[in-house]
């Protein structure tokens, strides 16, 4: 595939891992609420002591979830110059991720988020996704 097409795809490819992490946090979330006892839902809302715990770790599983996942996809997307790539996603997606944490005060999720595009950097690193040889032979 040409060059310059794989860089018209990186943004696309953080999109679409955004879409997917946002599905699966979802899908869980409704999971979640058909576990909730019948007398503990209100106006649709499950009020279960239990539930509010749920949420968070649900909200925490998909910010991690976006984060590795546009990690890996625009790093692997670009056809060159990945270390780049992995350091600039890596330092956008932290900063969208400390601006909506800090609004939004869930700050467990900022956390998050962060530690898994690391751990995702990391990955990428040890499995010599970054080297640029690697990168002409796919």
């Amino acid at each position: 595939m040409a060059g310059w097409l794989r860089w018209l795809l990186v943004l696309p490819a953080a999109w679409l891992s955004w879409i997917v992490a946002v599905l699966v946090a979802v899908s869980f979330y409704t999971i979640a609420e058909t576990l909730c006892p019948r007398e503990q839902m209100i106006s649709g809302f499950c009020i279960a002591p239990w539930f509010e715990h749920v949420e968070g770790a649900i909200l925490c599983l998909g910010a991690g979830l976006a984060a590795a996942l546009i990690t890996v996809s625009c790093t692997l997307v670009a056809p060159s110059h990945r270390r780049v790539v992995v350091v600039v996603t890596l330092l956008a997606g932290s900063a969208i991720a400390l601006s909506m944490g800090s609004r939004s005060g869930h700050y467990l999720a900022l956390v998050t988020a962060v530690v898994a595009g690391l751990a995702a950097a990391c990955w990428l690193r040890r499995g010599r996704w970054l080297d640029e040889t690697r990168a002409e032979d796919r």
